[in-house]
């Protein structure tokens, strides 16, 4: 707790300098009618297998203080967020646990801060403006984080003018990899480049990209060469006369001589009974290789529907994807599954520590739903099958798929105000890489909290 009271306090203090260096004309008008928000979190390790796979040890936290100025002129706004992730002091780093390097952006949890939000906004009745450092809440830069989230440092302009149509058009230059990233490379991707990440971190390898810390998107897609970066265009409709309830986006991400991405989803959603709603989704995902930076062999495909029916008090769920085996000629691909280098987890079907569907010929199947067991507290469920990929996994390794993978998590959460927040999760998981020398299995304890301000 000292640790994480020391770094608060030099969070603030850096705001604190920040806006000591801003012209006094101005000071006391922004500081006083801007808004000013914060979370803090922690993240602790309870149990899990002790077979040298799964992490069985960590305990980390993270400070985020936000600052959003009132206009400055009609429309225009800026923003700035610190965060600060670290140790709390409670994990064994000498101890031969295996450490969850997933909670931390340094290499043995020392404390780090980066300024991950830094941006200018503008909005009036025609359009929306942000630019700068930023979290990205579109379909194929959202991810399930841990502790310390991914930042985009980019430009996106939307409009919603036309009645029942919104557009983005967008451009990124640079991301920064969160604390997940990590996991995403071993864990959860098994080092396939399919889970979030394309390359190792700095906590995993002598030459791996740093965590909390802006990079090109060539350098983290392992692109020697540095590139344009990537474009966004996307277009959402839901303006159907008549048919409340239903959505329609198309999106298109351009990596400059790397892949191109295009993301298909449509949902609708109507009462069954009083209270009570079904809502059916579909969704495609198809990526391209484009420019001369790869090796000429990327061309992936998922597809995937859902169905949900339910209301506050519970639902259930059926959902499913299917990605591809064969390019458009009817050849067996060289290049393995999706290149999911800038934090991409749309599928349906992904869990707490599974994100197969991006791999290549899988069927996966979820099942799930919650149930509200009193005011604040509820229960979520769910279990997956991925069966077997034709991706080999651990890099150099090159290991075959051995059986099915297969995850179910089950999750209680209690929010007793709308500050507070706690978790407990139980995840058992089995790797489709899984043999009779290396136990690649997960029965994963952890308890998390958050404070909201």
């Amino acid at each position: 707790m000292k640790k994480i009271a020391i770094s608060i306090a030099a969070l603030v203090g850096t705001m604190v300098l920040q806006a000591a260096d801003a012209p006094k004309v101005e000071e006391t008008s922004l500081l006083s009618d801007g808004v000013v928000s914060g979370q803090l979190k922690a993240m602790h390790i309870i149990s899990d297998k002790d077979n040298a796979w799964t992490p069985n040890d960590g305990s980390g936290y993270l400070a985020t203080l936000k600052y959003v100025t009132p206009e400055v002129l009609d429309g225009l706004k800026f923003g700035a967020a610190f965060y600060i992730n670290g140790d709390t002091g409670l994990s064994k780093w000498d101890s031969g646990e295996k450490n969850a390097l997933g909670m931390f952006t340094a290499t043995q949890g020392q404390e780090k801060s980066l300024l991950g939000q830094a941006y200018v906004e503008y909005n009036n009745d025609m359009l929306s403006f942000r630019g700068g450092r930023q979290i990205l809440t579109t379909p194929l830069t959202e991810i399930k984080w841990s502790l310390m989230p991914n930042f985009y440092d980019g430009y996106m302009l939307g409009t919603q003018k036309v009645t029942g149509f919104s557009f983005d058009l967008g451009h990124i230059t640079r991301m920064s990899y969160g604390s997940r990233a990590a996991t995403d490379w071993s864990l959860i991707g098994e080092k396939t480049k399919t889970a979030g990440v394309a390359r190792p971190m700095e906590a995993q390898s002598a030459t791996g990209i740093v965590q909390a810390e802006f990079h090109s998107l060539a350098e983290g897609a392992g692109v020697t060469e540095n590139t344009a970066g990537m474009t966004v265009v996307g277009a959402t409709y839901k303006g159907v006369k008549g048919v409340k309830g239903l959505k329609v986006s198309l999106w298109d991400y351009y990596a400059w001589d790397i892949s191109n991405m295009l993301y298909a989803n449509i949902d609708y959603m109507f009462p069954v009974v009083k209270g009570t709603n079904l809502a059916l989704s579909a969704q495609y995902l198809q990526q391209s290789e484009v420019g001369d930076k790869l090796a000429g062999t990327l061309n992936y495909s998922l597809m995937g529907a859902k169905a949900k029916i339910g209301n506050k008090k519970w639902s259930v769920y059926a959902a499913y994807n299917k990605s591809n085996d064969q390019d458009n000629d009817g050849n067996t691909f060289i290049k393995s599954g999706f290149l999911n280098a800038w934090g991409a987890d749309p599928a349906y079907t992904s869990s707490l520590f599974s994100r197969n569907a991006y791999r290549q010929d899988v069927s996966a199947y979820k099942v799930g739903g919650h149930y509200t067991i009193m005011k604040g507290l509820k229960i979520i469920v769910s279990y997956a099958n991925y069966g077997q990929s034709k991706t080999t996994g651990y890099a150099t390794s090159n290991i075959a798929a051995q059986e099915d993978a297969t995850e179910a998590d089950i999750i209680l959460a209690y929010k007793p105000t709308k500050a507070w927040m706690l978790k407990v999760f139980n995840a058992i998981r089995t790797s489709e890489y899984t043999t009779d020398l290396a136990e690649k299995k997960m029965n994963h304890f952890r308890a998390i909290a958050s404070y909201d301000f």
